[in-house]
C-alpha cells in the first residue's frame, strides 16, 4: 500500500476546490429549502447561511479559475448563477409572504 503511494503526486488545490464547491453548493441548495437536509430529512430555509455558502462558492471559484479548462469554468459559473438566481427568487418569495 505504501509503495503504491510513493509514485503518486499529491492532489492539486484545484481538486480540493472542486470538492469544496460541491459541498458549498449542496449546503446552499439545502439552506434555500430546495434540497432535503440529509442530516434530519427536513426542508430548511436559512437565507443567511445560503448567502454565506454562495459567497464562499464565488470566492473559491475565483481563486481556482485560472487552473480550469474553459468548459469546466463555464459549467461552474452557470452553477453559481443558478444558485444566485434561486437565492433572489427565494428572497422575493419570502418577502411576498
Amino acid at each position: 500500500m505504501e509503495e503504491e503511494r510513493k509514485g503518486q503526486k499529491p492532489g492539486k488545490i484545484k481538486d480540493l476546490g472542486f470538492y469544496f464547491l460541491n459541498l458549498l453548493s449542496a449546503k446552499a441548495w439545502q439552506y434555500l429549502g430546495l434540497l432535503v437536509h440529509p442530516e434530519n430529512g427536513e426542508i430548511l430555509v436559512d437565507l443567511e447561511e445560503a448567502r454565506k455558502a454562495i459567497d464562499l462558492y464565488s470566492v473559491i471559484l475565483e481563486s481556482i479559475k485560472k487552473d480550469l479548462e474553459k468548459d469546466e469554468l463555464r459549467e461552474l459559473e452557470v452553477h453559481l448563477s443558478n444558485l444566485q438566481l434561486n437565492f433572489v427568487n427565494k428572497m422575493n418569495e419570502i418577502a411576498r409572504g
